[in-house]
């Protein structure tokens, strides 16, 4: 009938335990240093979204001072700054 034979699968996972444990023994420090890489990309992205949202937020919610110039965007209604190329709550162009 039909045999199973166990040893080919243990010996292709020993195998492969073998060679993770020899990559990491040798390789740590790469894995290390990945692993740094990506924390580090994390955190920068989350600091620039953060930046660049509070900008947003900024140019969005901008009122003008006492004597400055300023435009009304046709779209929405929005008073922008004077020297705006583009309307930051509507996005359209001001032209």
């Amino acid at each position: 009938m039909y045999r199973i034979d166990m040893t080919s699968g243990c010996l292709t996972t020993i195998i492969f335990l073998l060679l993770i444990g020899f990559v990491i023994k040798q390789l740590w420090w790469l894995i290390v240093g990945i692993i740094i890489i990506a924390i580090v990309a994390y955190y920068a992205n989350l600091i620039y979204q953060t930046i660049a949202n509070k900008k947003a937020e900024k140019e969005a919610n901008y009122t003008p001072e006492m004597g400055e110039v300023y435009k009304v965007c046709p779209y929405c209604g929005t008073e922008v700054k004077a020297n705006a190329g583009k309307c930051p709550v509507c996005k359209h162009g001001l032209n």
